[in-house]
């Protein structure tokens, strides 16, 4: 589908980064651990902070990999892709080498790229560049970086970006008050079969 937009090489619009090397931490292991980002904590565009590991990295230059708040991460190794924007309760988390790490820069806003890289139209440009197996989807830092995307005035990203956050509120809020009518309902089952008392 055209774009009504310019596209722009990815790499000028955002620093692009690699994730650490790390090691899992074995039951009963101490010192060095870090809390850490792997693509099992990215779920349907979303980043799962009960998915947050703990691992020892394989480098003193941890710093350079933590990630910030709007950043983007992607899947470098994974069966399937998606983006999710870090939120800010995440911010400062080593994210390891299953992750790509986008920071984008003012000329595009965060949550209007991860929208589009899980759109139709995006995950077909990115299965364009990546270097798939019959299983696993590989993506490199250097071929993120030659992936065209259509870039929106500024004015009109800040309105898809809104946009996004509201429909993000309303998804969260109906979550919690699905889980809310569950557990009420599971009390009324259990107060109904095995008596008040319990």
């Amino acid at each position: 589908m055209p774009s009504n937009y310019p596209p722009m090489l990815l790499g000028e619009l955002a620093d692009l980064l690699a994730g650490a090397a790390t090691k899992s931490a074995r039951p009963g292991s101490r010192g060095g651990l870090v809390d850490v980002l792997t693509v099992r904590a990215l779920r349907d565009g979303r980043i799962d902070p009960d998915e947050v590991s703990r691992a020892r990295p394989l480098t003193s230059e941890t710093a350079r990999y933590r990630v910030d708040a709007d950043d983007v991460l992607v899947p470098a190794r994974s069966t399937f892709f998606t983006a999710a924007v870090v939120p800010p309760e995440l911010h400062g988390i080593v994210f390891n080498s299953t992750l790509i790490r986008i920071r984008c820069n003012d000329r595009l806003r965060p949550r209007v790229l991860a929208a589009y890289l899980c759109h139709p139209a995006g995950l077909a440009a990115i299965e364009a560049i990546s270097q798939s197996g019959a299983v696993q989807m590989n993506i490199t830092v250097r071929a993120m970086r030659e992936l065209l995307i259509p870039v929106p005035p500024r004015a009109e990203q800040e309105r898809l970006a809104s946009m996004l956050e509201a429909a993000d509120a309303a998804y969260t809020a109906a979550v919690h008050s699905a889980e809310r009518r569950r557990r009420l309902a599971g009390d009324v089952v259990m107060h109904a079969m095995a008596g008040p008392d319990h």
